[in-house]
C-alpha cells in the first residue's frame, strides 16, 4: 500500500481515550473518499460495451470503496466521534497527494489507461512485510488500520458506550454492519484491510466471497490475464490465466478537468452549465451522506441513488461534450465542493 508518514501510526500508538482517534479515522475516511472519484473516472471513460473485464473490476472495487467510506463512518460514529462529510475540507482536491501521504503517490482525475491502472495498483499494494522500507520514518495505510485495530482492541468495551453513535446499514452493502463494540469494528476495519490487499497468505479477499483483492484485480488488467494458482511461482501464483483484455481505443480521451472558476469564456457556457450541473449533484450526494451518518442512517439509499442515477447521468452528459479548448478531448468533472448548490429538479 502507499506509505505515508509514521507519525500517523504513533499518533494512533498513542491513543489514551477514544476521542484520541477521531481525528485518525476521519483523515481514514478522507482517504477512503478518495479513490471513489478516481476510480469512477476511469469507469465513466469507457466505452459502453467496450473493455468489460475492467469495466466489471472497477465496478466492483468501487462499490467496495464506497462500503469502506461507510465502514470507517460508523467506527467513527461508534466511538463517539462526528463524520465530517459534506464540508470542504472534508472532500478530495484534484490533482494532489492522498491523505496521509508523504509525497510518493500524486493522483490526478484521468481517464483509465495501464499507466492510471498503476496509481491504483500502488493505492491498494499489499502491505507486505519483507517490502522495502526506504526510510525508518515511513509506514504504510496497513500499518495505520493495524494501529488502529489495535487500539481498538486495547480500549475495548468501554470506548463504545457512546449515546450518540448513529449506525448505517442498507441491502446494497451485504457486509456493511453495525459497529457497537470493539469486536465489531475490527470485524469492520480488517474487511477493509483485505478487500483491498488480501489476506497475509492469500491474494483472495478475506469475506469468503472468493473474489480477488483489489490490488491483484487492477494488477490482472495491467498483466493482462487472469492471476492463477501456479505452485512453480513465488507464492503460488501467477499472472498466467486466461486473457484479460484492454483496448485503449475503447476509452474516451478526457480532457484535464476545469475548475469553474475558470470557466468563464462565452464560449465555455456550455461546459460551465455541465460542470455545474455535475458538482450540485455531488454536492446533493454529500449531503444526503452527512445525514445519513447524523442520525438519518435511511439517507444512504438517497445519496446511493443520486450517485447512481444523477451523477452518472450528469458525468455521461459530460463526456459526450468536446472540450472547447479541445475538441479532440471530452469534458470531465472536476468533482468540486460547491458551498451553496443549486436544488435540482
Amino acid at each position: 500500500m502507499i506509505e505515508i508518514d509514521q507519525a500517523a501510526v504513533d499518533t494512533v500508538r498513542a491513543a489514551r481515550q477514544p476521542s484520541d482517534l477521531h481525528s485518525s479515522l476521519q483523515t481514514a475516511l478522507l482517504l477512503e473518499h478518495y479513490t471513489i472519484p478516481l476510480y469512477l473516472t476511469a469507469l465513466y471513460s469507457l466505452v459502453p460495451g467496450a473493455n468489460q473485464d475492467a469495466a466489471s473490476a472497477i465496478t466492483d472495487i468501487m462499490r467496495e470503496e464506497m462500503m469502506h467510506f461507510a465502514i470507517v463512518a460508523n467506527v467513527l460514529n461508534a466511538l463517539g466521534g462526528h463524520p465530517l462529510i459534506d464540508h470542504k475540507d472534508a472532500v478530495p482536491v484534484y490533482p494532489g497527494d492522498l491523505p496521509m501521504s508523504i509525497g510518493g503517490q500524486r493522483v490526478e482525475l484521468k481517464q483509465m489507461s495501464i499507466d492510471q491502472c498503476h496509481v491504483f495498483m500502488a493505492i491498494e499494494e499489499p502491505d507486505d512485510p519483507i517490502a522495502r522500507r526506504p526510510h525508518p520514518d515511513q509506514a504504510t495505510i496497513g500499518d495505520f488500520y493495524a494501529a488502529v485495530i489495535d487500539k481498538i482492541g486495547e480500549l475495548g468495551a468501554d470506548a463504545f458506550q457512546s449515546p450518540s453513535a448513529p449506525q448505517v446499514t442498507t441491502p446494497f452493502f451485504p457486509l456493511l454492519q453495525p459497529v457497537t463494540d470493539a469486536a465489531s469494528a475490527v470485524r469492520g476495519l480488517q474487511l477493509i484491510v483485505e478487500q483491498g490487499e488480501g489476506t497475509r497468505s492469500s491474494p483472495l479477499e478475506g469475506d469468503g466471497t472468493g473474489k480477488l483483492a483489489h490490488f491483484y484485480r487492477f494488477a490482472e488488467i495491467a498483466h493482462g490475464a487472469r492471476l492463477v494458482a501456479d505452485p512453480a511461482a513465488p507464492g503460488g501464483f501467477s499472472y498466467s490465466g486466461a486473457p484479460v483484455s484492454f483496448d485503449a481505443a475503447g476509452v474516451l480521451p478526457l480532457a484535464e478537468p476545469a475548475a469553474l472558476a475558470s470557466l468563464t469564456d462565452p464560449s465555455q457556457a456550455t461546459a460551465r452549465q455541465l460542470a455545474t450541473t455535475f458538482c450540485v449533484c455531488y454536492r446533493q450526494m454529500l449531503t444526503a451522506l452527512q445525514q445519513a451518518y447524523s442520525g438519518q442512517p435511511g439517507m444512504l439509499g438517497n445519496a446511493i441513488s443520486l450517485m447512481r442515477i444523477k451523477l452518472k447521468s450528469a458525468a455521461r452528459s459530460m463526456l459526450a461534450t468536446p472540450d472547447p479548448n479541445d475538441p479532440s478531448r471530452r469534458l470531465t468533472p472536476s468533482w468540486e465542493y460547491l458551498p451553496d448548490p443549486l436544488p435540482l429538479s
